[in-house]
Protein backbone atom coordinates (compact mmCIF):
# COMPACT_ATOMS: atom_id res chain seq x y z
CA UNK A 1 0.00 0.00 0.00
CA UNK A 2 1.74 3.34 -1.07
CA UNK A 3 2.09 6.09 1.53
CA UNK A 4 -1.03 8.33 -0.68
CA UNK A 5 -3.44 5.43 -0.07
CA UNK A 6 -2.94 5.34 3.82
CA UNK A 7 -2.88 9.42 3.66
CA UNK A 8 -6.32 9.08 1.61
CA UNK A 9 -7.56 6.48 3.92
CA UNK A 10 -6.42 8.34 7.11
CA UNK A 11 -8.01 11.29 6.00
CA UNK A 12 -11.57 9.54 5.46
CA UNK A 13 -11.33 7.73 8.77
CA UNK A 14 -10.65 10.78 10.65
CA UNK A 15 -13.56 13.16 8.81
CA UNK A 16 -15.89 10.56 8.87
CA UNK A 17 -15.49 9.57 12.31
CA UNK A 18 -15.39 12.98 13.57
CA UNK A 19 -18.45 13.70 11.96
CA UNK A 20 -19.91 10.76 13.10
CA UNK A 21 -18.87 11.88 16.91
CA UNK A 22 -20.15 15.41 16.40
CA UNK A 23 -23.52 13.63 15.22
CA UNK A 24 -24.03 11.57 18.24
CA UNK A 25 -23.00 14.61 20.54
CA UNK A 26 -25.51 16.88 19.11
CA UNK A 27 -28.50 14.36 18.56
CA UNK A 28 -28.41 11.86 20.99
CA UNK A 29 -25.38 12.28 24.14
CA UNK A 30 -26.66 16.12 24.88
CA UNK A 31 -30.56 15.29 24.07
CA UNK A 32 -29.99 12.32 26.49
CA UNK A 33 -27.92 13.84 29.68
CA UNK A 34 -29.63 17.32 29.15
CA UNK A 35 -33.26 16.09 28.99
CA UNK A 36 -36.54 18.12 28.69
CA UNK A 37 -36.73 17.13 32.38
CA UNK A 38 -33.64 18.31 33.38
CA UNK A 39 -33.99 21.63 31.69
CA UNK A 40 -36.94 22.25 33.29
CA UNK A 41 -35.58 22.29 37.07
CA UNK A 42 -34.37 25.50 38.25
CA UNK A 43 -31.23 26.70 37.54
CA UNK A 44 -29.17 26.20 40.84
CA UNK A 45 -31.02 22.26 40.67
CA UNK A 46 -27.89 20.44 41.18
CA UNK A 47 -29.35 17.82 38.89
CA UNK A 48 -29.52 20.67 36.26
CA UNK A 49 -26.01 21.31 37.47
CA UNK A 50 -24.41 17.73 36.58
CA UNK A 51 -26.22 17.17 33.86
CA UNK A 52 -24.77 20.58 32.96
CA UNK A 53 -21.34 19.99 33.49
CA UNK A 54 -21.24 16.48 31.71
CA UNK A 55 -22.63 18.55 28.50
CA UNK A 56 -19.84 20.50 29.12
CA UNK A 57 -17.10 18.04 29.51
CA UNK A 58 -18.22 16.13 26.62
CA UNK A 59 -18.08 18.94 24.53
CA UNK A 60 -14.21 19.77 25.56
CA UNK A 61 -13.35 16.38 24.51
CA UNK A 62 -15.39 16.56 21.16
CA UNK A 63 -13.69 19.97 20.59
CA UNK A 64 -9.60 18.68 21.27
CA UNK A 65 -10.89 15.42 18.88
CA UNK A 66 -11.82 17.72 16.20
CA UNK A 67 -9.00 20.09 16.57
CA UNK A 68 -6.81 17.07 16.44
CA UNK A 69 -8.05 15.02 13.94
CA UNK A 70 -8.45 18.25 11.27
CA UNK A 71 -4.74 18.58 12.08
CA UNK A 72 -4.11 14.78 10.60
CA UNK A 73 -6.75 15.45 7.51
CA UNK A 74 -4.37 18.26 6.59
CA UNK A 75 -1.10 16.73 7.14
CA UNK A 76 -2.66 13.91 5.22
CA UNK A 77 -3.87 16.67 2.27
CA UNK A 78 -0.40 17.87 2.34
CA UNK A 79 1.40 14.35 1.51
CA UNK A 80 -1.56 13.86 -0.63
CA UNK A 81 -0.72 16.75 -2.68
CA UNK A 82 2.95 16.24 -2.63
CA UNK A 83 2.23 12.80 -3.81
CA UNK A 84 0.71 14.43 -7.10
CA UNK A 85 -2.69 13.60 -5.92
CA UNK A 86 -5.80 16.22 -7.83
CA UNK A 87 -7.32 18.44 -5.35
CA UNK A 88 -5.47 17.21 -2.29
CA UNK A 89 -4.15 20.58 -1.75
CA UNK A 90 -8.06 22.20 -1.51
CA UNK A 91 -9.16 19.38 0.29
CA UNK A 92 -6.73 20.82 3.60
CA UNK A 93 -9.96 23.27 3.78
CA UNK A 94 -12.81 21.83 4.76
CA UNK A 95 -10.67 19.68 8.33
CA UNK A 96 -9.29 23.50 8.59
CA UNK A 97 -12.70 25.45 8.63
CA UNK A 98 -14.11 22.69 11.57
CA UNK A 99 -10.56 23.00 13.31
CA UNK A 100 -11.10 26.70 13.57
CA UNK A 101 -14.69 26.19 14.85
CA UNK A 102 -13.62 23.82 17.35
CA UNK A 103 -10.97 26.84 18.42
CA UNK A 104 -13.47 29.18 18.90
CA UNK A 105 -15.96 26.92 20.58
CA UNK A 106 -13.29 25.43 23.02
CA UNK A 107 -11.20 29.04 23.47
CA UNK A 108 -13.74 31.22 23.07
CA UNK A 109 -17.48 30.33 23.41
CA UNK A 110 -17.73 27.80 26.05
CA UNK A 111 -15.33 29.24 28.78
CA UNK A 112 -17.45 31.85 28.57
CA UNK A 113 -20.73 30.03 28.92
CA UNK A 114 -18.98 28.21 31.82
CA UNK A 115 -17.89 31.36 33.14
CA UNK A 116 -21.85 32.89 33.19
CA UNK A 117 -23.19 29.52 34.67
CA UNK A 118 -20.56 29.85 37.48
CA UNK A 119 -21.88 33.29 38.15
CA UNK A 120 -25.79 32.38 38.38
CA UNK A 121 -26.57 34.29 34.84
CA UNK A 122 -27.90 31.09 33.12
CA UNK A 123 -31.07 33.39 32.54
CA UNK A 124 -28.83 36.37 31.06
CA UNK A 125 -29.90 37.02 27.39
CA UNK A 126 -25.79 36.38 26.60
CA UNK A 127 -26.16 33.07 28.03
CA UNK A 128 -28.86 32.03 25.06
CA UNK A 129 -26.65 33.62 22.81
CA UNK A 130 -23.78 31.39 23.95
CA UNK A 131 -25.61 28.39 23.50
CA UNK A 132 -27.08 29.77 20.00
CA UNK A 133 -23.27 30.75 18.83
CA UNK A 134 -22.13 27.35 20.52
CA UNK A 135 -24.87 25.18 18.83
CA UNK A 136 -24.19 26.93 15.34
CA UNK A 137 -20.56 25.75 15.57
CA UNK A 138 -20.91 22.11 16.13
CA UNK A 139 -23.82 22.77 13.15
CA UNK A 140 -20.77 24.11 11.24
CA UNK A 141 -18.00 21.80 11.82
CA UNK A 142 -20.86 18.96 11.09
CA UNK A 143 -21.36 20.29 7.66
CA UNK A 144 -17.28 21.09 6.97
CA UNK A 145 -16.51 17.48 7.90
CA UNK A 146 -19.19 16.03 6.09
CA UNK A 147 -18.29 17.84 2.89
CA UNK A 148 -14.08 16.96 3.58
CA UNK A 149 -15.37 13.41 3.98
CA UNK A 150 -17.76 13.45 0.52
CA UNK A 151 -14.78 15.36 -1.13
CA UNK A 152 -11.97 13.22 -0.25
CA UNK A 153 -8.91 13.05 -2.23
CA UNK A 154 -6.95 9.86 -3.11
CA UNK A 155 -5.80 7.68 -5.41
CA UNK A 156 -8.37 5.85 -7.66
CA UNK A 157 -9.47 3.45 -4.89
CA UNK A 158 -8.23 2.84 -1.66
CA UNK A 159 -8.59 -1.31 -1.62
CA UNK A 160 -8.04 -2.29 -5.15
CA UNK A 161 -8.57 -5.71 -6.35
CA UNK A 162 -6.05 -8.22 -6.63
CA UNK A 163 -6.34 -10.08 -10.13
CA UNK A 164 -8.18 -13.47 -9.96
CA UNK A 165 -6.64 -16.94 -11.49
Amino acid sequence: MSIASIASFVYRLVTAGLLGAQLFFAAGAAQVVFSREIAARPPGDPLRQQAADAVGGMLARLDAATLSGAAIAVVCSVLLARNGIPGARGAALFPLLAGLCAAASAFLVTPAIHALRVAGRTGDPAFGRLHALSAALVLLEMIFLLVAAARAPGPGTLFPRTPSL
